[in-house]
């Protein structure tokens, strides 16, 4: 009994370490032969670039790519159309998605038919009622369509969070840079190599655009409206406006910090007196049941005792 106990921990130990280090072991053994062959032949290697790229750049980007192309084709282009994809664009670029919003309405439309494919095949899997099979597609394809759109509103949310919990810092290092000499666009590359998160790749590109020939008004306007972010409109229309009236940049850029920094606190404060009132409902549901138990449980009993 004991050998066959100790045999099971071995196979059990090897398929463990099999699982865990094989990859890394093919992985390493691919590249010391690569660089071996490299010493012995002193030879180029020649890499076919295309058998080299991922599955999803050598299949799925090129079948979405002709997706989005026939649904251009198919789908006319009218003003309200163009009006919808300005708007999917922005709403794109505040989640940080670089795609096209043809791209993410392509890819929306295959995952709600193939959400809906599925639930129609498990509805004949497992050999549900006619009424159910026909409901259930119909219900995975609004499922499918309400979780796109909250994921996509969710990635919004929580860029946007970063980049306000984030803009304090950023600007105070912004206004000390300014007041230790640097310019503004100086400033901003020294925050760009020394910092990083979604304001700092905003940041990234108004630097790019001022630096191709853009004036400063119209990269931080950009900026502005790519975030849309209150606070961030308030500093980049104090720039622009310090900038147009020749205002000391140093004090403006100080102010707004100090400004946003009060502005978060008060943030903080508000969220932490609602808690008072949003831990009422967990109370309810959870410790005042047991409170009544605890209290009229003995009660109870002996009311059933005494009707006994």
């Amino acid at each position: 009994m004991a050998v066959y106990i100790a045999l099971v921990f071995a196979v059990l130990i090897f398929s463990l370490v099999y699982m865990l280090f094989y990859n890394d072991g093919i992985e390493s053994d691919r590249i010391k032969g690569r660089l071996a062959a490299l010493e012995t032949t002193g030879e180029e290697m020649i890499v076919d670039e295309e058998l080299n790229k991922s599955l999803a750049e050598r299949f799925i980007n090129p079948m979405t790519e002709s997706f989005v192309k026939f649904l251009s084709k198919v789908v006319p282009q009218t003003s309200t159309n163009h009006e919808k994809a300005e708007n999917q664009r922005k709403l794109l670029r505040q989640a940080g998605m670089t795609i096209m919003p043809s791209e993410y309405a392509a890819i929306k439309l295959i995952v709600i038919i193939g959400t809906a494919v599925l639930f129609f095949i498990l509805a004949i899997i497992l050999k549900l009622d006619i009424k159910i099979k026909v409901f259930l597609p119909f219900f995975g394809a609004y499922a499918a369509f309400a979780i796109l759109r909250f994921s996509l509103f969710s990635k919004i949310r929580k860029r946007r969070e970063n980049m306000e919990s984030q803009m304090p810092d950023v600007l105070d290092m912004l206004s000390v840079n300014v007041e230790a000499g640097l310019g503004f666009e100086q400033a901003m590359l020294h925050i760009i190599e020394h910092f990083k998160g979604p304001l700092i790749d905003e940041f990234t590109i108004a630097y790019r655009e001022m630096s191709m020939g853009r004036s400063r008004r119209d990269a931080l306007m950009g900026l502005s409206e790519r975030c849309d972010i209150d606070d961030l409109r308030s500093f980049t229309g104090s720039v622009v406006q310090a900038n147009k009236l020749g205002i000391s940049l140093k004090n403006v850029l100080h102010t707004q910090a100090a400004s946003i920094r009060d502005g978060r606190r008060s943030k903080i404060e508000e969220k932490a007196h609602k808690m008072a009132i949003k831990i009422l409902l967990p109370m309810v549901i959870f410790i005042f049941p047991v409170i009544f138990i605890m209290l009229m449980g003995p009660a109870v009993v002996s009311i059933m005792e005494a009707f006994k």
